[in-house]
């Protein structure tokens, strides 16, 4: 498993070549303003680095939105319609399948976009719940407003339908089958180096920002040390650039 200074010796690789090692931050499933997510948006200004709140339409308060005013390292990105599985049991979890009807769920990103809008920062991209979605709602999404998507992995490219960007995150940080804790320092930096290298030697998008996904919900201590400490390694290494959800839309 990789640690810290294999991390380093990549970030000196893409230093060496004079090219940027872009990042950026998605945190999952905001809805009102608690104690986990203002730790998140405090870690955020500590670190003085973007992050974008991928927040669930149907439950997001109106609190949260008015203590946004003052948070402009923070934009809001819209997390599906409730965050409810429609999926038939046995099937993966999914809000937005081919189960549902599609009048049906273009009416209610429709109606989440419409309320998302009325967050300050906020940026018209779905965020997919449990980052799964039926491919063929893609090129749905300008009519309900939304004109990017944002799913776990690699992109294969950057507009996968006309109107329609695609920024991915592909490190999680969490160990979901396993403890829902920690995965572990080497478990994650793994995944960070394998985006990073697939980037610099042409095997994945280069432009792709290598993206961050956290939970606030969900993390436990060593978590938040995680973050701390990948953020407080990264923003000071020479080649790399954090960028907010705006800035990833336009590479």
């Amino acid at each position: 498993m990789s640690d810290w200074s294999d991390l380093v010796d990549e970030l000196d690789a893409w230093h060496r070549e004079c090219r940027c090692a872009h990042f950026w931050w998605r945190d999952d499933d905001a809805t009102c303003l608690n104690i986990p997510l203002l730790r998140l948006l405090d870690l955020s200004v500590r670190r003085d680095t973007p992050v974008a709140l991928a927040v669930i339409p149907r439950d997001a308060e109106d609190r949260l939105r008015d203590h946004l005013e003052d948070r402009p390292l923070a934009s809001v990105l819209q997390h599906g319609w409730s965050h409810e599985n429609h999926a038939p049991e046995g099937d993966k979890q999914e809000e937005f399948g081919v189960h549902r009807p599609l009048p049906v769920m273009l009416a209610e990103l429709s109606e989440g976009w419409r309320r998302i809008s009325r967050f300050p920062r906020a940026v018209a991209v779905m965020v997919a719940p449990w980052n799964r979605m039926d491919p063929h709602l893609l090129a749905h999404l300008p009519a309900a407003g939304l004109s990017a998507v944002s799913t776990l992995g690699p992109r294969d490219r950057a507009d996968p339908a006309p109107g329609v960007r695609r920024i991915n995150v592909h490190v999680d940080i969490i160990d979901w089958p396993g403890t829902r804790g920690f995965m572990g320092d080497g478990r994650v930096l793994d995944q960070v180096l394998a985006h990073l290298r697939a980037r610099r030697l042409g095997d994945a998008d280069a432009a792709e920002p290598t993206g961050l996904m956290t939970h606030h919900g969900f993390h436990d201590e060593e978590c938040w040390g995680f973050i701390d400490s990948f953020l407080a390694r990264t923003t000071l290494h020479p080649a790399v650039r954090w960028l907010s959800a705006p800035e990833v839309l336009t590479l």
